[in-house]
């Protein structure tokens, strides 16, 4: 594996190869350290990457579009489930192999990003696509890695990433297991890559800023949203203990080479308080 330290371009394949914790690691760490060592020699099946895909394929179109139509490649035929699909998938390695339809999707997603003002003012913003930065935590020791959609820190202290979703609902929601901030980590995601680019720059970075588009269609259009969280919400809402807590278990994993671990069900004590076996007996005569 390659050593790397700053920032560097480097295509998808030799970033993830590269020895160092990304975030998606740390997250693995959290929930069960043998994830992580799973993660590294499992198989993939890139006939079910149907989802991964569509969501590269937009992140090239919207951030590399320079790049875009020689990162895909499209299907002459309508189903990723054919033969045909796969054998083109065979002969096209490299590149993203889409249908006709997701094409046309990714398209109109696109074209709705480029609509919304705040959505196409934070693309214009000076700074790197899909770079590659890694760090030695000052801290811990241990390299850490990140590849931020656009890097605008020298230019406006923020990072910037593109989401999808299949509600822009659920991002303005204050209810924690139905927003993605919480749901789906995306808060562990800003404050690792925060951490990440401090370290790199040696500065503050003020914000994290989501632009989020919605996949399904509504009205007949692809609605698109723009979310920012700020450093010391970050601290306050406990994301920054937690991938920081990440790295410190990620550290006892390598130190004492122990990758076993199991997990524990998370009722909160709360299950025999609402469960009980006690069972109240009345008489008819009782109530009289």
């Amino acid at each position: 594996m390659s050593n790397f330290k700053g920032k560097h371009f480097l295509n998808d394949v030799v970033y993830r190869a590269a020895d160092a914790l990304a975030n998606s690691d740390a997250m693995m760490i959290e929930c069960n350290p043998s994830d992580f060592i799973w993660s590294k020699e499992t198989p993939r099946d890139n006939r079910k990457a149907s989802t991964m895909d569509l969501g590269t394929a937009l992140h090239c179109r919207l951030l590399e579009p320079e790049k875009y139509t020689g990162t895909i490649f499209i299907s002459s035929v309508k189903g990723r489930s054919t033969k045909k699909f796969q054998d083109e998938q065979e002969e096209n390695k490299g590149k993203i192999v889409i249908t006709q339809d997701e094409y046309e999707h990714i398209e109109l997603m696109a074209k709705s990003v480029f609509a919304h003002p705040s959505a196409n003012g934070l693309l214009a913003l000076t700074g790197d696509c899909e770079s590659s930065v890694f760090v030695k935590d000052g801290l811990t020791g241990v390299n850490l890695k990140c590849r931020p959609d656009k890097d605008a820190v020298e230019s406006n202290g923020v990072i910037i990433d593109v989401k999808t979703t299949m509600s822009l609902d659920d991002w303005r929601s204050d209810k924690e297991w139905i927003n993605p901030l919480f749901k789906f980590n995306y808060g562990h995601q800003a404050s690792f890559y925060t951490d990440i680019l401090e370290q790199h720059y040696n500065t503050t970075v003020e914000s994290f800023i989501f632009l989020v588009v919605q996949k399904s269609i509504a009205l007949g259009r692809y609605p698109v949203g723009v979310f920012q969280i700020s450093r010391s919400e970050l601290v306050e809402m406990g994301f920054w203990d937690r991938h920081r807590a990440n790295i410190e278990k990620y550290k006892q994993c390598i130190d004492n080479n122990d990758w076993i671990h199991s997990e524990s069900f998370n009722f909160g004590g709360g299950f025999d308080q609402d469960f009980t076996d006690d069972i109240e007996v009345t008489f008819a005569d009782e109530d009289k």
